[in-house]
């Protein structure tokens, strides 16, 4: 746990002196918040934008930044010296999810802050069901990203993970709901990660019943995810 804890610090220091990609990872969902917010642009609200761009959040940080970032610590070596540490690969991505876990703690408080703040908005949210859809998303979306990173080159990581990026977009009911979509489109964005995000925010934002695929299909990925990537994850490209 000494080295998960150290190696964890290292990556949130790290991370603060990346201070732009961090910028950018908070300023992308904010704009959005304020623009819709302030224009009210197609009758959305804060109340419906707010689950979809926390979802948003943790898709960037977990999934695009740590598989991009991570892929290229892989191609330059910086991994490989870990490896002749007493850090495994699980701790190596279990620290790296600790740390997007932080992140992202920061991403959303922001977030709810603005929109508490500057537009007014007031939820009794399901505080519980609010955390463990944090926690399933983030372990979810890293252990994608770091499959990725641990196998794939450094700019094939770097497509995949932006290509990822816009299909989860775009199925994730982040920019359009995911009842809009046609019914086979429809049937995948339920079985990937980011759908089931945005819903369990949404139900814990407004206290409804959760529906209980979209909380399996969460769990399966935290659960898969983490695991293929521990199981496959390489410390140098071959």
């Amino acid at each position: 746990m000494r080295t998960v804890f150290a190696q964890t610090r290292f990556e949130l220091v790290n991370a603060a002196r990346r201070g732009e990609a961090f910028l950018l990872l908070v300023l992308i969902p904010l704009g959005i918040l304020l623009f819709f917010g302030f224009t009210g642009l197609f009758g959305l609200t804060v109340d419906e934008l707010l689950p979809g761009l926390l979802a948003l959040s943790i898709l960037s940080a977990s999934l695009t930044s740590l598989a991009i970032s991570t892929g290229f610590e892989r191609k330059y070596h910086v991994l490989k010296r870990l490896g002749a540490t007493p850090m495994s690969r699980t701790g190596l991505i279990i620290a790296k999810s600790i740390s997007v876990l932080i992140t992202e703690l920061v991403q959303l408080a922001i977030l709810i802050g603005v929109a508490y703040f500057v537009f007014g908005w007031r939820a009794s949210a399901n505080v519980w069901l609010f955390v463990v859809a944090l926690v399933l998303g983030t372990a979810a979306m890293s252990g994608i990203g770091l499959l990725m990173a641990g196998t794939l080159r450094a700019e094939a990581t770097l497509a995949v993970a932006n290509g990822l990026y816009i299909v989860l977009l775009m199925l994730g009911g982040i920019i359009v709901p995911v009842s809009v979509l046609p019914p086979f489109l429809n049937e995948a964005a339920r079985i990937l990660p980011a759908a089931p995000l945005t819903n369990l925010f949404g139900e814990s934002l407004r206290q409804t019943a959760f529906t209980p695929t979209d909380l399996a299909a969460l769990v399966f990925w935290a659960v898969v995810g983490p695991a293929l990537a521990a199981w496959s994850f390489t410390w140098e490209e071959k």
